[in-house]
This record gives C-alpha cells, structure tokens and sequence, in this order.
C-alpha cells in the first residue's frame, strides 16, 4: 500500500510538473499574430503623402520674401502626383513617383507659366533624382541626407493645429532643415535654420495656411 502511494505521489507531481511547464511555454500562433498586427500597424499608403487631386495649397512664409508661395497639386494617375510651386519668383515643377516603400522624386525644374506635364510614357522613362519619403515611417529611418526624427509631434499651422506629424530633418555643419508630414495632406510646413558667422541664427518657415480646390 505504501509503495502505491509512492508511485501515486511521483505521478501526481510528475504531471504537475509537465503541466507547469506547458503553461510557461510561449504560444507560437499568439506571437506571430501579434507580429503581424504590429507589421499592418506600421504600414502607411504613401498616397496618403500628398494633396487632393486639383488643389492649391497657400503657405504663409516668415525669414524670407520668397517663403510664401502656392502650390497647385495634380495627380497624373494613380503612381505619378505632380506639383506646381510659385514663390512670385519663379515656378517650379515638380514629380513625384510612388513605389512600394517610397516617393521618389523623378523630375524637378523650374518652368514657364502653363507649362504642361509630360505624359505619362515620358515619365515611366525618367530615373529618380532623389528620395522625397522613405518607409519604414519610424524614428531612424534615413534616405539621402534626410532622417525621419519624429512620427508623433504636434505642428501649428495659419490652417490648423496637427497632431501625429512626421518629422523629417536634414542637418549640415551649420543648419538644420525640416520638413513636416501629414497623412492626408502630406508636406505642411519646413524649417531652415542657419547659424551666420556672427553668431546669429536665421530661420526661415513656410507654413500651411489654406487649401481650396480648383472648380
């Protein structure tokens, strides 16, 4: 009887044992579902990047005669967005190309007024010229010269107070440029800011101020 019990108390801890240590062990399906909610929870639509289709957006400027400017968005199709910026001295034209995990910029120019876009077999030929944005949308995310240093600040405008910007900052031995992202309107303000040799700083910003759609 006693031999048994024994037997019966080496099961019972045995299996207590087996049991706890089943408990502790990771759940393989959960992980790699909270992987996977975390990955979609990262991932952006770079169309989001930019203006409505037939806008024009006014930027109020500070530090500079030629910081305020318009700027009149068109998008080509469905992988090409192209922008008319006038700062009242001179018009420049820029393209935009959207790939799978950036936007490249694959022409930029200045141009006369009423300008036409090329079309868009001549555009599909044109290498890009550099990277406008970068994924993964994260702090440490480098392209070029340009690193994306915050994903979640607020940014005040002339047109609104926004939250969850995207920081982008380029830095030189003596300035420092940014540029701020929105999802649903992409580029709303930028920021130079130089240090002169007498020991002074000047900063220059251009910031959203409006945005209406051309009838």
């Amino acid at each position: 009887m006693r031999a048994f019990s024994s037997i019966l108390c080496l099961l019972v801890l045995l299996f207590g044992c087996q049991s706890k240590e089943q408990g502790n062990m990771p759940d393989k399906g959960k992980e790699e579902t909270i992987t996977e909610e975390a990955g979609k929870q990262n991932e952006v639509d770079l169309k989001n990047f930019f203006k409505p289709d037939n806008t024009v957006a006014n930027f109020l400027g500070d530090g500079n005669e030629f910081a305020s400017y318009t700027e009149k968005t068109n998008w080509l199709n469905e992988q090409f967005v192209g922008t008319i910026v006038d700062n009242g001295g001179v018009s420049l034209m820029t393209i935009y190309k959207i790939t799978e995990d950036a936007i490249e910029i694959i022409f930029k120019e200045p141009i006369d007024f009423d300008t036409p876009f090329p079309t868009i077999e001549e555009l599909e030929h044109l290498q890009p010229v550099e990277t406008y944005l970068a994924t993964p949308i994260q702090k440490g995310t480098s392209f070029g010269k340009w690193k994306i240093v915050e994903t979640n600040t607020t940014v005040e405008t002339p047109y609104k107070t926004f939250k969850k910007a995207i920081v982008l900052e380029e830095k030189g031995e003596n300035y420092v440029n940014r540029k701020y992202f929105v999802e649903g309107l992409g580029e709303i303000k930028t920021e130079s800011i130089m240090d002169t040799n007498q020991g002074e700083t000047y900063t220059v910003t251009s910031a959203l101020q409006s945005i209406t759609t051309i009838e």
